[in-house]
């Protein structure tokens, strides 16, 4: 047993190795069983759904999980760690994924394990006072204009998951 894997996933035995150069990427490969029961990751993780194509993301306290079918067949299981430290410039039930600076402009990747109108109705809640107007692309109001300086944001459907890229 590995003592800092979450809750759920302790009860499997585990390899740990380094994932990369970086010492705090650190990934568990799964030994026993070879693949994972998804019934015990659902009842301790209900709200992240079950993995599309062998990946799975997840919050669990403080930190982002994904758990994933590497390219030899087997499971590992990793925190993600982001390559910046700033705080990501919107809040909500969404994991920030990527952070870059492209033409001058901040763009911000999140991914919500929400379904596409529910995460639209929470932000809609939290940041009413900020919307400027909406556009439609793929679907409706699938385009959020901010006014001042909080630029724009585009949702995304993929299979389970919303994208959700926030420019600045």
């Amino acid at each position: 047993m590995v003592a800092d894997i979450p809750a759920g996933f302790d009860q499997w035995e585990w390899s740990k190795m380094p994932l990369s150069q970086h010492a705090e990427a650190t990934g568990y490969f799964l030994k026993n069983p070879e693949t994972p029961d998804w019934e015990v990751v659902k009842d301790f993780y209900s709200y992240c759904p079950a993995p599309h194509r062998n990946f799975w993301i997840c919050p669990i306290g403080s930190d982002n999980w994904t758990f994933f079918k590497g390219d030899n067949g087997s499971w590992i299981l990793s925190k993600i760690i982001l390559p910046y430290m700033e705080r990501p410039k919107l809040e909500g039930p969404f994991h920030a994924i990527s952070k870059t600076d492209r033409d001058g402009k901040e763009v911000w990747v999140y991914l919500s394990t929400f379904q596409f109108d529910d995460i639209k109705k929470v932000l809609k809640f939290t940041y009413s006072q900020k919307i400027e107007s909406f556009q439609s692309v793929e679907k409706q109001h699938d385009v959020w204009i901010f006014k001042e300086d909080m630029g724009r944001l585009m949702f995304s459907e993929q299979g389970e998951y919303v994208i959700l890229v926030h420019i600045l």
